[in-house]
């Protein structure tokens, strides 16, 4: 074939290049980004082309969970067989628990100590289960210590606290900041803060559920490690919070402490977190507070002596008060949340910008809004910016006539243009 000037022309029998791989990586890498939750569609395009492959892996092994079952195996193979995709495991979430019993569960053959717990009857702890949960570590992870090493976030659930559990998982992980420990058990409190003392970059600690037996709390630790210094604590409702606050403010642990987010489980509790409020004094920004599982609020607090006039830095406080458990949701009693309005009439920061309060619908009647309204008018709520009610409808219909009453009975508030709603219900927006 020859052009109009007689040169020759060659067929390019070429495939034409799909415009698609000539994204700019921008634009690229915000597609797959979008796609975060989708891991089909991820799939796809880590099969696309291969400058996709990476950002498609960054979002495929970010978080990594695994058990005793099939997940645990799995993950051992693919490292075994793609070493290089440990590097985008950010987020590690080990479950202990096996598919069809827990550790914990009842097994009248094995028994060393009886747990002391007001629920069912539970299996004793045993020196077994420390060995197997250790086993079942050291056969999932891999050899090279290394691979792990950028995993910065570490949940454990279901496992026992021990030595030689900390001994199995501190190599691989020593370099996390956040931890979350949930459903764990350990034969002394001293177990626990040896497993703690493992990982001394920590800035994260999440206490979401952790027994000990009460004896030998006093033993000694073993070899100090350094401290972490924790900069955000959870401590929730199924935790004994006085040995852990003790051990913090003894070994001044609490000292770089800017955000706290307590659940109030009964007296014991909110001393505690009384003492440890004390002891941060101004150094703490961000304050998360509710009771659960407990009796009446504002007679804790005034027992306990739980106040904010020491928290003379706190920057943001949030209010969980939606506490009605499914048996008591279509009953009238509702349980007294005056424990609000006391507390945050002892607030003293110039620096509190922004309160929030967490509560289901029908929660708001037990609320005093008026009393809420007087105490947000004070002086030393003078540099607040915004009053967000989260409320609730337990999967009902958002009633809108609620919302307009909690504005009419907050007046102050209302006026100042600082009353913010967030809603949860069907029609939600």
């Amino acid at each position: 074939m020859y052009d109009s000037h007689g040169m020759k022309l060659l067929h390019d029998h070429r495939t034409p290049r799909s415009p698609i791989y000539d994204l700019p990586c921008e634009l690229r890498d915000t597609v797959i980004d979008l796609l975060y939750e989708d891991h089909g569609s991820l799939k796809a395009c880590s099969l696309t082309c291969r400058s996709w492959l990476s950002r498609a892996r960054y979002h495929l092994f970010r978080t990594m969970s695994i058990d005793r079952g099939r997940t645990g195996d799995a993950f051992a193979r693919l490292l075994r067989s793609s070493p290089a995709i440990s590097a985008y495991v950010q987020n590690m979430d080990i479950n202990g628990s096996q598919s069809q019993c827990s550790w914990w569960n009842t097994d009248s053959r094995k028994g060393m100590f009886s747990w002391p717990t007001l629920g069912p009857p539970t299996r004793a702890h045993t020196e077994t289960d420390l060995t197997e949960a250790d086993t079942w570590l050291r056969r999932i992870l891999p050899e090279d210590m290394h691979l792990l090493a950028k995993v910065k976030s570490l949940r454990i659930s279901a496992l026992p606290l021990g030595g030689g559990l900390t001994i199995t998982l501190q190599p691989h992980f020593k370099q996390i900041k956040v931890l979350s420990v949930d459903g764990c058990k350990a034969l002394a409190f001293s177990d626990f803060i040896t497993f703690l003392r493992a990982f001394p970059r920590l800035k994260s600690l999440h206490l979401l559920a952790i027994q000990w037996l009460p004896r030998n709390n006093n033993q000694g630790e073993g070899p100090t490690q350094p401290l972490p210094l924790l900069r955000s604590l959870e401590l929730s409702h199924k935790v004994d919070a006085a040995p852990f606050v003790s051990w913090m403010i003894e070994e001044e642990a609490h000292k770089e402490l800017t955000s706290l987010n307590c659940s109030i489980s009964g007296q014991q509790c909110a001393s505690a977190i009384s003492r440890l409020l004390k002891a941060l004094g101004a150094t703490l920004g961000s304050l998360v507070i509710g009771f659960r599982e407990t009796g009446d609020g504002a007679d804790i607090l005034r027992k306990s002596a739980l106040e904010l006039t020491h928290s003379t830095g706190l920057q943001s406080i949030r209010i969980q008060c939606s506490t009605v458990s499914s048996t008591l949701l279509h009953s009238s009693y509702r349980p007294s949340l005056s424990w609000i309005v006391i507390l945050l009439a002892t607030a003293n920061s110039i620096h509190l910008k922004a309160l929030t309060i967490s509560i289901s619908a029908s929660d708001l009647c037990a609320l005093n809004m008026e009393g809420l309204d007087v105490v947000l008018a004070h002086a030393r709520y003078g540099g607040l910016e915004r009053v967000v009610f989260e409320i609730d409808f337990q999967k009902h219909p958002v009633d809108h006539s609620q919302i307009s009453r909690v504005g009419a009975r907050m007046t102050t508030v209302r006026k100042g243009g600082l009353l913010r709603f967030v809603t949860f219900g069907d029609d939600s927006v």
